[in-house]
């Protein structure tokens, strides 16, 4: 062995803290003792034990256990649960064994006790027991004899978690075992000190201390550690090759690749085509896709050239150091922008300008114009919940680029930079998969591993300076309602259809958390500056959203509209993973329900209850239909199963729904809904809710009587009125509610007097009310003090005399009125049917006599004496103008108020007045009536009584009883009296 100090080797390496990771080594070593020149990568290599060379990525690789070549692209792929190994584009699948093979491209193969594996690219393959890998890329002069062992003693590069120590130049390997043990080997007096790589210290300036144990010489190496949180994140310049980084903490699992293909160059993920796209194609896309590409561009790769885009453009070799891909600005494709891209129906003209829509300014391209700000992804750093961003995350360049053409994934790898450039903080996954093939909606699921220790919290950002294509200003926000979302509708794009773009934020795990929009889309998500916060998106890490407008309210933001979406901050931890998922849907035209109508007029039946109403169905994929109805709060019933449903016409349907279930006298609040069903996909589309509030129904009933409780159709002036108004709620006992605040009133006639005996009573006669009168109105209030049960029949009467100057032919006209609010909230104002009683004119005198007289200088005879009566002044008439209908009769009457009384000797009277009457005589005197005459009316006609008056019929006469007369003149006083009672003719 040589002295150690002539074996130099410089060399970068990747150290996985867990011991399980993967150690990459890029070596330059002297020429070896037997002086032998090394060989390099593309040249031949030395021979393993097996006697067969190992093969670099220029040159054959080894078989696996079926005898073919695997071959990556800068890595090796692991078989999957099914035996199929992923494949990569443009490469062949490689099926690997139960343990790792890794190619050595230093040192000849050998296993190693401590089941750590050495990979040295280009060079042979060491297998392990424990599958662990360390990757070494050398140049060296000459393959070291197997009886030799070299003992590294490097000067490294790498990160601890929890410090801050970095070696950015050479750095010695210190071990913290205080008891190295040594590796028994087959080459003679050599050893190897076994690290613990958990727990391994490094320090800047430091040198390693020496062995007990005998070394051999050991070549210089500049190591560099797996990811390992610092305060910036790891140095871009120490990562390595893009193809080493290892990705596997913001895996699911394992196997979670298995089915994807690599991808070496970016297009889209074309999604499954429908009859409802109407020709028009879309595709999961990273990157920028020039808006002004014509549709048949998309098929030439090298397109990206011309068009200045990322659609075809290469994505990073595995080989390709971190460093030397970021600082090859141009070349990156910036994940950040990720978006769901339309080329527009075969109706628009394939070699078109304007063949693709995406919604980024400007024109689809903010990666590689100055707009990169104000659109995509950014991760923001914080101290504390509320505060303002930190710092902001810069490019995020896509290294690894997965697709999924059976399950409709497309899974892309990126590096989250800072804005220099120098320092990676964190990886980002980003899975784009399909999860409903009918509504095209799309779930971009994000995970982002941390490697900064700045700031504890961390949240995520993301915002679109709108551009539908090229629309611009025009392109219109509108709102999904309740805090669901957004969306944008653009009208008769190039080819004749609309355009439908959906962000949902609500309704998912992992969903945004606010939403806030604004006329100046020249910054981040988490931009602070600047004096007005309302034209800032989120000034803290936890802005509140704007408020949502309502559904399909469009947003006021049309000078350069621009919204933006952020998560809640977490406290992420250093070298931990969180997560946090958006949907997006696009399509030419949103989803559109069946429509339900349920008409007003549902009845109760001896069954139940009956509704009806129509449906229509809009969608022509519909597989069926079905119709619900729901009472109260109860569950929802299916009552109609419609396969195959029409588009577009109006179907009728009807159903009664048992009674039990909507009881009469209740209330019941009714709805209807229908949901169209989608077999492919299991979607229910349910349409609009209609519904109808089953009420009972108040009557208020007025009626009105005669004196004889007979209903009248006319009155006659001087004559009284009975009114009574009923009203009864509906409600059955089993309701609870009450009146509440309930009056019944009525305009009152001014034909009538003042009313009488008002009162306010239940069905038993029970006052439960008070009633007032003015000269216009007439007012029953019922209690509240306790409230009566609505369930209550309320009674309210009253009496009125028709007013004796009342104009004949009038009517006397009432209705009556309730109003008032239950005490369920429900209103109610109904309104009596109305009474009307004709003023008939009456009964009534025409005329009657004034002076009736005898006779004068009558001679006083000795016997009794008749006189019959021979004048009058006025003929005693009557007239009856009440309606026959009532059949009205009456009688007339007559008494003597002053007796015939001498004018000389008032003590001298004379008693013998009568009158006769149908053959009846009667007497008048001052205690007794006589009856004059009676009559059933059969017409309006005056009846003149004292026609009938002669000496031998009726009329009046006087009888002088002999010797009672004596020599005066006599005078008294007869009073008329008309009646309106029955008569028995």
């Amino acid at each position: 062995m040589g002295d150690p100090t002539e074996s130099e080797i410089e060399c970068e390496e990747q150290l996985e803290s867990d011991g399980e990771g993967n150690l990459a080594t890029e070596c330059k070593e002297p020429e070896s003792e037997n002086g032998e020149e090394p060989t390099t990568e593309g040249e031949k290599q030395p021979e393993s034990e097996s006697d067969e060379a190992p093969t670099t990525e220029d040159k054959e690789q080894p078989e696996t256990e079926n005898g073919e070549a695997p071959t990556t692209e800068g890595e090796k792929e692991s078989e999957t649960e099914n035996g199929e190994a992923p494949t990569t584009e443009e490469e062949e699948q490689r099926e690997s064994g139960d343990e790792e093979n890794l190619a050595n491209a230093c040192e000849r193969q050998q296993e190693y006790e401590t089941e750590e594996n050495l990979v040295i690219e280009g060079e042979e393959q060491l297998e392990t027991d424990n599958e662990e890998n360390l990757a070494i890329d050398c140049e060296e002069e000459e393959e070291p004899k197997i009886e030799e062992n070299l003992e590294v003693d490097c000067e490294e590069e790498f990160y601890i978690e929890g410090e801050e120590l970095v070696a950015e130049e050479e750095e010695q390997l210190e071990s913290n075992i205080e008891e190295e043990e040594q590796l028994e080997s087959n080459i003679e007096e050599e050893k190897q000190l076994e690290s613990n790589i958990e727990e391994e210290l490094v320090t800047e300036g430091e040198e390693q201390e020496e062995l007990a144990s005998e070394k051999k010489s050991a070549p210089k190496c500049k190591r560099i550690a797996s990811p390992r949180a610092d305060y910036n994140g790891i140095p871009i310049r120490t990562v390595g090759e893009i193809g080493n980084i290892d990705f596997s903490m913001l895996d699911d699992s394992p196997n979670e690749l298995d089915g994807f293909t690599q991808m070496s160059t970016n297009v889209g993920l074309e999604l499954p085509t429908r009859e409802s796209h109407q020709g028009r194609s879309y595709y999961m896309y990273f990157g920028d896709i020039d808006n002004d590409r014509p549709r048949n561009s998309l098929k030439e790769m090298n397109s990206y050239k011309e068009y200045r885009d990322d659609w075809g453009r290469p994505l990073p070799s595995m080989n390709t150091k971190l460093s030397n891909y970021v600082y090859a600005s141009d070349e990156i494709i910036k994940v950040q922008n990720f978006t769901v891209a339309t080329v527009l129906s075969e109706d628009y003209n394939p070699d078109a300008r304007n063949g693709v829509v995406t919604y980024y300014y400007a024109g689809g391209r903010p990666g590689r114009s100055s707009h990169q700000i104000g659109n995509g992804l950014v991760i923001a750093y914080g101290g504390k919940e509320n505060d303002s961003a930190k710092k902001q995350s810069g490019d995020m360049p896509i290294l690894k680029l997965y697709k999924n053409e059976k399950t409709h994934e497309l899974v892309a790898y990126a590096a989250v930079l800072d804005s220099g450039r120098s320092y990676v903080q964190g990886y980002l996954k980003i899975k784009m998969s399909l999860t409903n093939e009918r509504k095209g909606r799309i779930k971009v699921s994000m995970k982002y591993l941390n490697l900064t220790t700045s700031h504890p919290y961390t949240n995520i950002g993301y915002s679109a300076h709108m551009d539908i294509g090229g629309r611009h200003t025009d392109s219109r926000m509108y709102s999904l309602g309740d805090n669901k979302g957004l969306y944008f509708h653009e009208k008769n794009m190039r080819d004749g259809q609309d355009y439908y773009l959906y962000f949902f934020y609500n309704g998912y795990a992992n969903h945004p958390a606010a939403m806030r929009a604004t006329n100046n889309p020249q910054l981040k998500p988490f931009d602070s500056s600047g004096s007005d916060r309302k034209a800032l998106f989120f000034y803290e890490l936890n802005a509140p959203s704007i408020p949502d407008p309502g559904k399909d309210v469009m947003y006021p933001y049309t000078y350069h509209p621009a919204w933006a979406l952020r998560w809640e901050p977490q406290v992420q931890e250093p070298d931990t993973v969180r997560e946090f998922n958006l949907e997006i849907t696009v399509s030419n035209r949103p989803d559109v329900p069946v429509e339900v109508e349920l008409d007003n007029d549902g009845e109760y039946t001896d069954e139940g209850y009956r509704i009806t109403g129509t449906w229509n169905n809009q969608e022509k994929e519909a597989d069926y239909v079905e119709l619900y109805y729901k009472v109260d709060d109860g569950e929802p019933q299916k009552f109609a199963h419609e396969e195959n449903p029409s588009v577009n016409t109006d179907e009728s349907w009807g159903y009664t729904i048992p009674v039990d279930e909507v009881k009469k006298g209740l209330d019941h609040d009714i709805s209807v809904y229908a949901v169209t069903v989608f077999l492919a996909d299991g979607e229910k589309l349910q349409s609009n809710i209609e519904t109808i509030k089953i009420r009972p129904e108040l009557t208020i009933e007025e009626r009105v009587f005669g004196v004889d409780g007979k209903v009248p159709t006319e009155v006659a002036p001087g004559e009284t009125l009975k009114y009574e108004i009923l009203v009864d709620s509906g409600y059955i006992p089993d309701d609870k509610g009450t009146y509440g605040q309930f009056t019944i009133s009525q305009k009152y006639d001014p034909h009538l007097e003042s009313p009488t005996d008002l009162k306010v009573t239940d069905e038993n006669g029970k006052e439960i009310g008070t009633a007032t009168y003015n000269v216009n109105e007439i007012v029953a209030t019922l209690d509240t003090n306790p409230e009566v049960l609505r369930s209550t029949k309320v009674k309210f009467t009253f009496n009125a005399k028709v007013k004796e100057g009342a104009a004949e032919e009038d009517f006397v006209v009432s209705q009556a009125t309730a109003t008032g609010k239950y005490s369920t909230g429900d209103e109610v104002n109904q309104t009596s049917n109305e009474v009307k009683t004709k003023i008939s004119g009456g009964l009534k005198f025409v005329s009657a006599p004034g002076v009736i007289g005898f006779g004068e200088k009558l001679k006083i005879s000795s016997r009794t004496k008749t006189y019959q009566l021979i004048q009058f002044d006025e003929s005693l008439s009557v007239k009856d103008s009440r309606a026959l209908s009532r059949n009205p009769s009456w009688m007339m009457t007559a008494k003597l108020v002053k007796p015939l009384t001498g004018k000389k000797n008032e003590d001298s009277t004379l008693d013998g007045l009568y009158y006769r009457y149908g053959g009846n005589v009667s007497t008048l005197t001052e205690d007794a009536s006589a009856l004059v005459y009676k009559k059933k009316t059969t017409g309006t006609e005056e009846i003149n009584i004292s026609n009938e008056w002669t000496p031998e019929g009726d009329g009046l006469y006087l009888e002088v009883p002999a010797g009672t007369a004596k020599a005066d003149a006599y005078d008294g006083t007869v009073q008329w009296i008309l009646q309106n009672v029955p008569v028995n003719e």
